[in-house]
């Protein structure tokens, strides 16, 4: 059951992502539209004048002025802050605080040795092991 409720929750949060409402509606829409226009012609003809937005249906049409109106309303200007949140930046103001070297004087040069150090002059060949009783 919970995981149940778990995915019904992640589908209504995708679905509220792209777009909320509108797009079962729009999802709908574009439904029906696929199967009046498949009615009339092809199905890849109709295919094409769902998707084109040449042809929009009224649903269509309604679904994105309602689109345009949200859109609108959300461009209005955000309300004062509240006291408490006033009374916060008054406390802690929004500066970037600057970090500075704890060290004064600079770290010494890393040096490598040569490669040619690292190789040994050969030997008389690889290590025996003890002669076994």
């Amino acid at each position: 059951m919970k995981s149940i409720l778990r995915h019904l929750f992640l589908v209504f949060g995708c679905l509220h992502l792209v777009g909320g409402p509108h797009s079962l509606i729009q999802a709908y829409a574009w439904a029906n539209m696929l199967v009046d226009y498949s009615s009339e012609s092809s199905i890849s003809q109709a295919v094409t004048d769902t998707f084109s937005g040449e042809k929009p249906c009224a649903l269509c049409n309604k679904i994105s002025a309602a689109k345009a109106a949200e859109s609108d309303s959300e461009q209005e200007p955000a309300p004062l802050l509240s006291a408490s949140s006033k009374l916060f930046q008054d406390l802690y103001p929004p500066t970037i605080p600057t970090l500075h070297d704890p060290f004064s004087t600079p770290f010494p040069e890393a040096i490598f040795a040569s490669p040619a150090d690292l190789i040994s002059p050969p030997t008389n060949g690889p290590p025996t092991p003890p002669p076994r009783c």
